[in-house]
């Protein structure tokens, strides 16, 4: 039971991360570019984290820590430059 479940997560994972990339494609934006970046990394953090449900997880588990921690500190030092004017935006 519990291996289904865990292929339906995965499956729904994957299909966000379609819709994720589609607004990364098409976002007429860079702030939505960057939120859809943002998105993608905590969804890449979240299919570690299902990873790591597994018995032999713990290496996905720091995986997701490290990913989360510079995920986070790339994304806001992005919108702190994006706010400022330095990178040109739509």
């Amino acid at each position: 039971m519990t291996e289904i479940l865990h292929q339906i997560s995965f499956f729904i994972m994957a299909l966000s991360g379609l819709l994720i990339a589609l607004r990364l494609w098409r976002g007429p934006s860079a702030f939505d570019r960057t939120l859809a970046i943002e998105a993608l990394s905590l969804l890449i953090v979240g299919l570690l984290l299902l990873q790591a449900y597994r018995p032999v997880g713990r290496l996905y588990t720091d995986a997701a820590l490290g990913l989360a921690i510079f995920s986070f500190i790339g994304t806001s030092l992005l919108a702190y430059f994006l706010g400022k004017g330095e990178f040109p935006h739509e």
